[in-house]
């Protein structure tokens, strides 16, 4: 009996040891600078969120955390640097809807694999496109547009960023749901496809957050937005899935690291995240560019992920989008 008891005391001891061990080895990260990867230039809606958020996470988690635009290759060079980076929290990444759920099946031999390098930390944010034709259009509302191009099919012409860009998805969509026969018209950015509208020469062009001035200041007719719900900064805005087509498609941005981080800096990555993404003062700052709060975390955010890789997995090949070669 006495060795047993001072084997049951040398356990308790130990077992008493252990704790604050484990919690002085979570209370140890972070130790340097975080290294923030934005696959994307910068400028842009792309850039301005790892740019706002982290100031705050610096504050928030008492270290540095430094944006790096890593940009090239539609964010693939990037992310791919997320891909290769330790599994140890030091590096996040400011993935897209593009980079994360497009681009597996757009640009071919990828270096990484979506669903299996990351993890989701938090969506951040989201906007919706825009569809936006000239002030002085004769098409008021979005059944005018299609009235219009059901009479004249493979005359209208309208703008997007290219092959498999949000805004080319969300015309095929439309033409899909509706039967119709759009000229589509790549641009290198929403400036030479913005002049091209308002000179005439495209009936309607998608845009993104960063036009909503225009649109609030009448330089631009906003008929529909392509979330499945309207936008808090233009609620007079119908979606379209209310004005009779299918189409919900937004940009969205989220934070991610490396799969495989230990489990208690996920955590406290998902913890402090979350809290300033629902500040008031923060969520203010968002609006400020035309961005919707987003609200999901952790495992939450993970499936949402998942999800949009299986949907864009099974619809792009019925919009007849295909890989870039």
């Amino acid at each position: 009996m006495p060795n047993l008891n001072r084997r049951l005391l040398t356990t308790a001891c130990l077992t008493a040891f252990a704790w604050p061990m484990k919690l002085m080895a979570q209370d140890k990260y972070p130790t340097r600078t975080i290294r923030f990867i934005c696959p994307s230039p910068p400028g842009g809606l792309s850039d301005t969120i790892p740019r706002i958020l982290a100031p705050e996470l610096s504050a928030a988690m008492n270290t540095t955390v430094v944006v790096e635009n890593r940009a090239g290759a539609g964010g693939s060079i990037g992310t791919s640097a997320m891909a290769r980076s330790a599994p140890d929290g030091y590096t996040l990444l400011l993935g897209t809807g593009g980079t994360m759920t497009l681009n597996p099946y757009l640009l071919p031999n990828q270096t990484y694999d979506s669903s299996k390098d990351f993890l989701g930390i938090a969506l951040v944010a989201s906007t919706p496109l825009y569809l936006v034709v000239r002030p002085d259009s004769p098409y008021r509302t979005l059944g005018d547009l299609i009235a219009a191009a059901k009479a004249a099919p493979g005359q209208l012409a309208y703008g997007n960023l290219g092959n498999g860009s949000t805004a080319a998805i969300a015309g095929a969509l439309l033409s899909k749901a509706k039967g119709l026969d759009f000229i589509d018209v790549p641009y290198s950015g929403y400036a030479p496809g913005l002049s091209e509208l308002l000179a005439g020469r495209l009936a309607f062009f998608f845009v993104d957050g960063s036009s909503l001035a225009r649109i609030e200041h009448g330089s631009l007719r906003a008929l529909a937005v392509t979330s499945a719900r309207r936008a808090s900064r233009l609620p007079n805005v119908p979606s379209m899935k209310e004005q009779g087509v299918d189409v919900d498609v937004s940009l969205w941005f989220g934070v991610y690291t490396r799969a495989g981080v230990p489990p208690e800096v996920a955590q406290r990555l998902r913890d402090e995240v979350k809290l300033i993404v629902e500040r008031p003062a923060f969520r203010a700052q968002l609006a400020g560019y035309g961005l919707e709060p987003g609200g999901l975390y952790g495992d939450a955010f993970q499936a949402y992920h998942l999800a949009e890789l299986k949907r864009w997995g099974e619809t792009l090949p019925a919009l007849g989008i295909k890989a870039q070669s």
